[in-house]
């Protein structure tokens, strides 16, 4: 196991800590196989009263119990853990020391699969919580900026590990755009707090 301290100066001046290796190429292509597997699914969200397809394909995996809501309008009930869903949180937690409930998995597709600006700031995961994400697949740019601000861009690499520290979601917005160029399908796995989760 690759050993990460955490808590070193965060990235760029920013609430978060970028590391493009935490996962050698062996489990990354492993872990992606996997993933591949899981129970996707695209759900429907409603925006200014219209009901639309969110633009990707969502999957939620976690604790018993760990509903989660997000825009008031898509609401995820979690699958039991896998094995390799839980061993990778498990290693992510004894190396950050944050805990988590549940992994919300975004399949993008292609380049028109995308996520605008906004915060993961539901009531369900608590106060300032953390948020681990995990990247395989496809490289694709994800924008970080402050409320108000300029983005910074990030490409995120396969087997890469994106932590978001406690207070990035009160004070910053982020997004991954849609792109023009050709890329082929980007996994992400977002290991989040659940408030009213437990093991």
């Amino acid at each position: 196991m690759q050993q990460l301290n955490l808590f070193e100066e965060p990235t760029l001046d920013l609430p978060v800590t970028y590391y493009p290796n935490f996962l050698s190429i062996e489990e990354a292509n492993e872990l992606y196989q996997h993933c591949e597997q899981l129970e996707w699914q695209q759900n429907q969200i409603k925006i200014v009263g219209k009901i639309m397809s969110v633009p990707r394909l969502e999957c939620i995996y976690g604790d018993k119990g760990c509903e989660y809501l997000y825009s008031n309008s898509v609401l995820l009930k979690p699958l039991p853990w896998t094995e390799k869903l839980a061993q990778l949180r498990d290693r992510i937690i004894t190396i950050t020391g944050y805990k988590f409930n549940i992994v919300l998995g975004n399949q993008y597709r292609n380049g028109q699969d995308s996520m605008g600006w906004h915060a993961d700031n539901e009531k369900s995961m608590g106060v300032a919580p953390a948020i681990a994400s995990l990247s395989l697949g496809s490289v694709r740019k994800f924008q970080l900026k402050p409320i108000g601000g300029k983005p910074t861009d990030f490409w995120l690499e396969h087997g890469s590990l994106l932590i978001m520290h406690p207070g990035c979601q009160s004070t910053h917005l982020h997004q991954v755009p849609k792109t023009k160029k050709m890329v082929s399908t980007r996994i992400n796995l977002t290991f989040r707090p659940h408030a009213g989760g437990g093991r």
